[in-house]
């Protein structure tokens, strides 16, 4: 046992404990009981009051009796007195501690003589975790070095750990082994001669390995490792020790993975979603793993009556797992569909599960079969998953593995598969909400964040002080380039007052837009800049970064395919304008090539499934058509032509930019402009033709899928009340009763 403290610097009524330091200011006192104490004594001052920070530790030792630890701050100007009870009698006795004792510091091997297993794995928990907290020991250099200590000497040769593998520049793959008979691992702790720390990630335990041992891998980060270091393992009744060696260079972990020689799924997994919560160069490294090393992918085949299948969508992020695929099922025997986690685990889909009737093919014919579509909120991660796993459960008990192809990578791409995931006729907004959105959200976000201005290009002198300034979103067609600058051009007070920016949201088409524009300028003198985005974002972000260019306290959105066939639109467009405080946004009567209308203001309307959709008033009818030639309000106008007020734009936020590639974020902006109180004027004096949808034509996302109901949905989701409202009390002004109906008529993209 320890050496007893001088008598000067501890003073007590009764049996003196045992003082010594841990670190220079927390003191140990230990009692050595002769029987077990079931209960734990109490510690408080001599006036009463409980002394605080304290912590009290029971160690059972092996003849029977007990270890009491108590630990507290030392003393620091004066001596301090305390009450310790004495055991469970109930005496008490007064312990009065002098500040400057020459107190020793604790020895590991003394504290730990005769103490049970159970009393060791207590002791470790305590001084590696609460104890550390509480009394601010992370830092100290005497405790780390009593903790090295004691870790030796409750293992004098402990069993080997390994590094094996290099997951970033701070991160290291560690494997040791451990009993099957462990149990659960509660924590991991490295302790090092530079200190210790619990392991933020819980370990992976693959299955049994030779001699009744299973294999079990951590991820530590690399500081303190590199001249070797303890693992401490705690279990709820085990205590395990590893000695992990010193980590010279170590193989990359996509090297190490191929050399194994054979795959781990759930330990793969493990390590990817351990490298999603790192650093963007760990979140990198493990998309890389994910393609260096991928799964071989597995789908279920039948005949003669079995069932087959196979997942051929799935999609991890931030919100949940969507899974997408099909299934032939002749005999009845398909229980369900279940996603696998990382560590294996089936999980039912639940309420989140859809079935839809489909056809696949089988050898060169068309067969009919089950589509289904599957979201899973609970299994996420920040790195896409490439493969996510899923079981086909039989009714007879035997469950099937299903491994999809790897996913692409690209936000735009993943969620152009989930567009294409559901037929459009068999979509409603049930799967939407429930199924789609969350996913469909969160690789909008992804995508948004890399969509950004990249470079401007200015074309002449611009205008110092314009009076509006002109936006025209551009993806891929520039058909119209050569007509709508000559109409602009040709207008002399567009040529006069106007600033006229492109943005370019085809990047790939950056050198042959420069080009025509720069040769444009050239031919009319007329300046004009290119902003050209780093990526293709959508409608709205091409919009916004335009604004975010203008200079002028009026914007005039104009779509890339609306040409002016008469001069002064504009001008008298921005001449309606009220003020921000009564008229916000104006647009012009649109007219298709053959002259008729395609647009006179817009309104709101359900469909006979009962979907909100958008509809332009008059559509299709001639142009000189009574209603559509009288200047009034409108509940909205499209954004293929509006003028905004600049303050009001700004005060709404702009275009919502969650709505997918091109449709819904004009009237998304008129009811946002109308929700703030300002009004919105439909003005047909102004003309201009509109060959709609020549650009959004050529994004196969949007017309090969679902992207129009998708928007539908979040739009009315958004704003169902406000349409409900303009469609009970016929606001600002009531529907035509001469409407051309159109399937197409759906709102406005660039």
């Amino acid at each position: 046992m320890l050496e007893f403290a001088s008598s000067e610097a501890v003073r007590t009524t009764g049996d003196a404990p045992e003082v010594c330091l841990l670190n220079p200011e927390t003191l140990l006192l230990i009692w050595d009981m002769p029987t077990r104490l079931w209960a734990v004594p109490k510690l408080e001052t001599t006036e009463g009051k409980a002394i605080s920070p304290q912590a009290t530790l029971r160690l059972p030792l092996g003849g029977g009796g007990t270890r009491l630890l108590r630990v507290i701050r030392r003393p620091k100007d004066a001596p301090v007195s305390f009450l310790a009870e004495a055991g469970t009698l109930g005496r008490k006795d007064e312990i009065t501690i002098d500040p400057d004792g020459d107190f020793e510091f604790a020895s590991a091997g003394m504290l730990l003589e005769d103490v049970t297993p159970s009393g060791r794995l207590s002791l470790m928990s305590a001084l590696l975790g609460a104890w550390a907290s509480m009394f601010r020991t992370r830092r100290s250099k005497s405790y780390t070095i009593f903790l090295n200590k004691l870790v030796s000497e409750i293992v004098d040769t402990p069993q080997r750990a390994k590094a094996v593998a290099k997951l970033s520049d701070q991160q290291i793959l560690i494997s040791a082994g451990l009993p099957v008979a462990f149990g659960e691992i509660e924590a991991v702790y490295i302790v090092s001669s530079f200190g210790f720390r619990r392991l933020a990630l819980p370990p992976h335990e693959s299955s049994e390995g030779p001699q009744g041992k299973k294999q079990t891998y951590m991820i530590a980060d690399r500081d303190g490792t590199e001249n070797g270091a303890y693992l401490v393992v705690t279990g709820g009744r085990a205590l395990a020790i590893r000695h992990l060696a010193a980590t010279p260079v170590l193989p990359s972990l996509s090297r190490w993975w191929l050399a194994r020689g054979k795959s781990d799924a759930d330990l793969r997994e493990y390590i990817i979603g351990a490298m999603a919560r790192g650093d963007t160069k760990a979140r990198k490294a493990a998309l890389e793993f994910q393609l260096r090393c991928p799964l071989s992918s597995q789908r279920v085949t039948g005949g003669g009556g079995l069932p087959s299948g196979e997942v051929d969508l799935a999609v991890t992020t931030a919100r949940g797992t969507l899974i997408g695929g099909w299934y032939r099922d002749p005999a009845e025997m398909i229980a369900g569909i279940d996603i696998l986690d990382s560590k294996g685990t089936a999980h039912p889909f639940g309420e989140g599960f859809y079935r839809y009737a489909g056809n696949v093919m089988d050898d060169d014919r068309t067969v009919s079969a089950t589509g289904f579509v599957g979201f899973y909120r609970e299994i996420q991660s920040q790195v896409p998953i490439l493969q996510p796993r899923s079981l086909m459960r039989l009714t007879s008990g035997s469950r099937h593995l299903m491994v999809p192809t790897a996913q692409p990578i690209d936000p735009a791409e993943a969620r152009a598969r989930i567009l294409r995931a559901v037929p459009p006729q068999h979509l409603t907004d049930e799967i939407i909400e429930n199924c789609l959105s969350p996913v469909i959200g969160d690789l909008q976000q992804k995508l948004l964040a890399a969509a950004k201005i990249d470079r401007t290009i200015e074309f002449g002198e611009p205008r110092k002080e314009p009076a509006v300034s002109i936006v025209v979103p551009l993806y891929r067609v520039l058909d119209f380039l050569r007509a709508q600058v000559g109409a602009f051009a040709c207008d002399p007070w567009i040529s006069q007052y106007c600033d006229v920016i492109y943005v370019l949201d085809s990047p790939e088409q950056a050198e042959e837009c420069e080009h025509l524009l720069r040769g444009l300028h050239l031919l009319y003198d007329m300046p004009m800049r290119l902003v050209v985005m780093s990526r293709n974002g959508g409608y709205a972000r091409a919009c916004n970064s335009g604004a975010e260019h203008a200079r002028a306290d009026l914007i005039a959105m104009l779509n890339s395919d609306v040409i002016p066939h008469q001069i002064g639109w504009l001008e008298l467009l921005a001449s309606k304008m009220g003020g921000p405080q009564e008229v916000a946004a104006v647009g012009p009567k649109l007219l298709f090539e053959d002259g008729s209308l395609q647009h006179a203001g817009m309104y709101f309307a359900k469909n006979e499934r009962g979907q909100w959709l958008n509809h332009h008033f008059y559509k299709g009818l001639p142009d000189q058509f009574p209603d559509a030639n009288i200047e009034r309000s409108v509940p909205g106008i499209t954004g293929a032509c509006m003028l905004l007020h600049r303050g009001a734009f700004d005060d709404v936020g702009g275009f919502t930019e969650d709505y997918v590639i091109g449709d819904y974020e004009d009237s998304d902006l008129c009811l946002k402009i109308r929700k703030a109180d300002f009004d919105i004027k439909y003005v047909p004096d102004a003309s201009l033709y509109h060959f709609e949808r020549k650009s959004i034509s050529t994004h196969t996302d949007y017309m090969l899928g679902v992207a129009t109901q998708y928007n539908a949905w979040l739009h009315a989701s958004r704003w169902r009340d406000m349409l409900e409202d303009f469609h009970e009390n016929d606001v600002p002004q009531n529907r035509p009763q001469n409407r051309v109906s159109d399937d197409d008529d759906q709102g406005e993209a660039a």
